[in-house]
C-alpha cells in the first residue's frame, strides 16, 4: 500500500493580497534607534564640525558626500534600501576620491580641474551635500513636496559619480544654481492651504420629480 502523495498547490497567474502584504515594513534595526535626542545633538556636532571645516575643501567636501550618504540611507525604506544601497556607496566612494583628486590629496585620480579658480564651485561642493544631508537627518518625515525635491537632489548629487572622467561638476554645479528656484516653488506649494485642504464634496442634486 502506498502513501497518499500531497496534493500540490495549483499555481495560476492569480496571486491574491493577503494580509502580511499589508502589514507595514519594519524598520532596519541598524537605522531603527537612530532618530532620538542624542543622536540629533551628536549629528548636530558633526554638522557644525563640517561647516567650521568649510574652509577647507579638501577635507570637508569628501567628508560632507559620506555624510549625505548615511543620512539618504537613513531616510530610505528598507525595501529602498536593499535596492540602492550597492550603486549609491560605489558612486558616493566614487565621488569622494574625485572631489579629493583635483583638489589636492590624490593627484592620479584627475589631472585637472574643471572650475579651476572658481570659489562659488568650491562652496557648493561643500555647501550643497552638508544642505541635503542636514535637512534629511533632522526632518522627520521627507512625505512632503520639498522632502522629496531634497531626496531626488541627494539621489542625483550621489550618482554623479558614476559619470565618467568631470561628468560629476556638471552635474553638481546644475543642481547647486537651481536649488533656489526649485526649492523656493517647493515650500510654496507645501505652505499653500488649498494643498492641504480636504476636497469639498459636491452638493447633492435636487431629485426631480
Amino acid at each position: 500500500m502506498t502513501n497518499p502523495t500531497p496534493e500540490q498547490p495549483k499555481r495560476n497567474g492569480y496571486n491574491p493580497i493577503t494580509l502580511d502584504d499589508l502589514q507595514p515594513e519594519q524598520p532596519d534595526p541598524f537605522f531603527q534607534n537612530l532618530d532620538t535626542a542624542g543622536t540629533r545633538i551628536v549629528g548636530a556636532a558633526l554638522f557644525l564640525f563640517i561647516y567650521a571645516m568649510s574652509g577647507n575643501v579638501v577635507v570637508a567636501a569628501p567628508l560632507v558626500t559620506l555624510v549625505l550618504l548615511a543620512c539618504l540611507l537613513f531616510r530610505m525604506t528598507p525595501r529602498q534600501r536593499t535596492l540602492t544601497a550597492v550603486p549609491l556607496t560605489f558612486s558616493a566612494v566614487r565621488l569622494a576620491t574625485q572631489f579629493a583628486g583635483p583638489l589636492g590629496i590624490w593627484q592620479y585620480a584627475l589631472p585637472t580641474f574643471p572650475a579651476g579658480g572658481n570659489t562659488h564651485w568650491y562652496t557648493g561642493a561643500v555647501w550643497l551635500p552638508l544642505f541635503l544631508s542636514t535637512y534629511l537627518f533632522f526632518t522627520s518625515s521627507i512625505d512632503s513636496t520639498t522632502g522629496r525635491l531634497v531626496f531626488w537632489y541627494s539621489v542625483a548629487v550621489l550618482l554623479s559619480g558614476l559619470l565618467p572622467g568631470e561628468g560629476y561638476a556638471v552635474i553638481c554645479a546644475m543642481l547647486y544654481y537651481t536649488l533656489f528656484f526649485v526649492l523656493l516653488v517647493t515650500i510654496i506649494a507645501d505652505l499653500n492651504p488649498s494643498s492641504n485642504a480636504q476636497p469639498l464634496r459636491p452638493l447633492a442634486e435636487p431629485s426631480r420629480t
